[in-house]
């Protein structure tokens, strides 16, 4: 095998690399240089043009590497472009359809919510309410003047002046509605204070004054909190505004929500209104259905809901729509219990409604809105997809498993259903709660057996844990609230990557007809004796049918599918063109020319490997083999033959006896 130094590897152009140096190769590439500025400073005749080449070709290069960095960095921030498409589909998913009076608790069963929430409310309707005398009495037990009760026909207000010295609670304006938004103004309002409506004209909607009894026999939270809501508003108005004080409607609400949170969950679901007694007549798609079709859950603001095709039971069928229009959708006749209202507690009468997708958990105090009796209101809808991009993209979504979102969210651990944002940011105010105060809000499960809540348990006494209760408490979660509302906790709730919405318009009209009237009463009769009440009033204690009834619509107007998706905006394609481009203009590079400049440096690594292997060999060689070389004295071009010569003729030459000249 033939030596390294003899092998063509190290050859450049027929020529040994111990010939060339670094710096002979590097102006040979320079005086061919594909960089129009290098070529222009080897090749200038005097120092200033060089110096203003060398000038030039820095500036570019500068502006260059600036430009580029701004393009590298375009493309690790990860745009997206948003792109909205309308496909048609033949079969679509119908949302679920949450429904809940809003009316939470009914005045019948306030004896059995318990003493505080009785004493806040106040007592079922007395005896002498009955016999049409409302008598009301100050605190002490000193009588007040006595309004008559309202029979059919008939109005009173549901706020009659007080006397004085009797407290000036919490009230609400008589005879008004709170439709949601766009909705037609409701029936007229009542008469007065202290008058008597024209016979004939529709009743209040808030429920009859009600005797007020002596506080002395309820418990001395619920005294207490009476006291708060009296004290805040006795000076003044109730109604009045000063700045920074609480609202005495808010804080009566406030009061009235922890009372009825920290109820157990049996009692809330038997005092709450009943679905079987709310519905008259359900239909999907033309098929009947009824209360076995809706899934229940209670909900701390509004009580018993009940949600249609929710998609949490997995036995259940979802149901689909393939065709457009009020007749293939959901249509419900519902009877709202008006005379089961509580003034203080209910402002508006109506249903609670959110339209949401399947298995995800409802909230129809943030996302619902309200319809009013005496209408049908007809919700047209359209669907609509949201797809987003994962992380890194800006959205930095997230699609979880049913057990992992079971660790973000406690609602998917006690209903079983899927993330949302809503769901898990709720559960995260509820962990602050119970890391920092040591209760939970009863608002929400706060049961450490969830698995959003596990990792607490070497902190909060499980069998400790209780609703939040005391001063100190309730003051602490108004500070995690003021956190929560200024997104100063640490809740990692990303966005969902595939998300449902449904928008659509809302309509209104009147309902029933004068036409319609006559035979929906008959349906009515036929149906059961608790709707007895709408037909012949009751007694007297029923508001007017039109007040009780209402009817809600919901299908899509079309079964068009609409998508907006968010899709890579700029590749590493875009990046290599832009990189191109820069490179290209500022100092006249291409992919060829940069090919140029990788061959120049792999000539000066090979001959840089090729003077290492020089060093490295010579160093190795043995010692053996190593001749030194001595001077030696040039030899006279003349022979002589020494043996002729005499022994004194012989030193002078520098010659003995041992040396021989043949």
């Amino acid at each position: 095998m033939s030596s390294l130094e003899d092998q063509d590897f190290f050859k450049m152009d027929g020529k040994d690399d111990r010939q060339d140096t670094v710096e002979s190769m590097a102006l040979a590439w320079a005086s061919n240089s594909p960089v129009n500025g290098v070529q222009n400073i080897i090749r200038s005749s005097s120092r200033i043009r060089a110096i203003f080449w060398t000038l030039l070709l820095f500036g570019c290069l500068g502006i260059m590497i600036e430009q580029c960095a701004e393009v590298i960095g375009k493309y690790y921030s990860y745009p997206v472009d948003t792109k909205l498409s309308f496909t048609h589909e033949k079969k679509v998913k119908f949302p679920a359809v949450t429904i809940c009076n809003v009316n939470p608790i009914k005045k019948s069963m306030l004896a059995r919510a318990g003493t505080d929430i009785k004493a806040l409310l106040g007592p079922a309707p007395s005896e002498n309410e009955d016999a049409g005398i409302v008598g009301t009495s100050a605190p002490g037990g000193s009588a007040t003047a006595q309004v008559p009760a309202p029979s059919a026909g008939t109005a009173s207000s549901a706020t009659p002046t007080p006397s004085a010295g009797a407290p000036s609670g919490p009230s609400v304006a008589s005879g008004t509605t709170a439709p949601s938004t766009g909705a037609p103004a409701g029936p007229a309002p009542s008469a007065a204070p202290g008058t008597t409506a024209p016979p004939g004209s529709p009743p209040p909607m808030g429920r009859k004054k009600r005797a007020v009894t002596d506080t002395t026999s309820t418990t001395a939270a619920s005294a207490t909190a009476a006291s708060n809501t009296t004290n805040s508003t006795s000076s003044g108005s109730p109604r009045s505004k000063v700045p920074g004080q609480k609202n005495a409607r808010f804080q009566f609400r406030e009061q009235f929500g922890h009372l009825w949170a920290n109820l157990d969950p049996e009692t809330r679901i038997d005092v709450g209104h009943d679905l079987d007694t709310m519905i008259i007549s359900c239909t999907y798609n033309g098929q009947v259905c009824s209360a076995d079709n809706f899934t229940s859950f209670n909900n701390h603001v509004f009580g018993n809901c009940f949600t249609f095709n929710s998609g949490w039971d997995s036995t259940q069928t979802i149901a689909t729509s393939s065709q457009p229009g009020p007749l293939y959708g959901l249509s419900i006749e519902m009877y709202i219990e008006q005379d089961e209202y509580i003034g203080d507690l209910t402002e508006s009468a109506g249903v609670r409604v959110q339209i949401h997708p399947q298995n995800i958990m409802s909230f129809p105090e943030d996302q619902g809105f309200n319809i009013p009796p005496a209408f049908l209101t007809s919700i047209a809808l359209k669907r609509l997809e949201i797809t987003r991009q994962p992380h890194p993209y800006p959205s930095k979504c997230v699609n979880f498993t049913r057990e992992q979102a079971k660790e973000r969210s406690v609602f998917s651990s006690v209903y079983n259903v899927d993330y949302s944002v809503t769901s898990c940011l709720k559960s995260c105010y509820q962990y602050y709660v119970i890391k920092d105060c040591k209760c939970g809000d009863p608002s929400y499960p706060f049961e450490l057996k969830y698995e959003a809540f596990q990792n607490l348990s070497g902190s909060v006494n499980a069998t400790n844990l209780k609703p939040c209760s005391n001063e100190t408490q309730e003051e602490c979660v108004e500070d995690i609230k003021l956190q929560f509302s200024r997104d100063e906790l640490s809740c990692d709730c990303p966005l969902s990557c595939t998300d449902i919405e449904y928008k659509g318009g809302s309509s209104f009209a009147n309902w029933p007809s004068q036409q319609y009237e006559q035979s929906l009463y008959q349906t009515l009769g036929a149906e059961g004796t608790h709707l007895n009440n709408i037909i012949f009033g009751g007694g007297g204690k029923a508001a007017a049918p039109s007040e009780n009834l209402l009817k809600l619509e919901v299908y899509f107007d079309e079964l068009n599918l609409q998508k907006v998706s968010e899709f890579e905006s700029y590749d590493v394609f875009s990046l290599l063109a832009d990189l191109g481009g820069q490179v290209g203009l500022w100092v006249g590079l291409s992919v060829i020319a940069l090919f140029e400049v990788v061959e120049l440096l792999f000539d000066v690594l090979k001959l840089a490997f090729y003077k290492c292997v020089a060093i490295s060999k010579s160093k190795k060689r043995p010692h053996s083999r190593q001749i030194k070389v001595n001077p030696v004295r040039r030899a006279s071009k003349h022979i002589i033959n020494t043996s002729t010569l005499s022994d004194d003729l012989k030193k002078p030459l520098g010659y003995d006896n041992t040396y021989s000249t043949n």
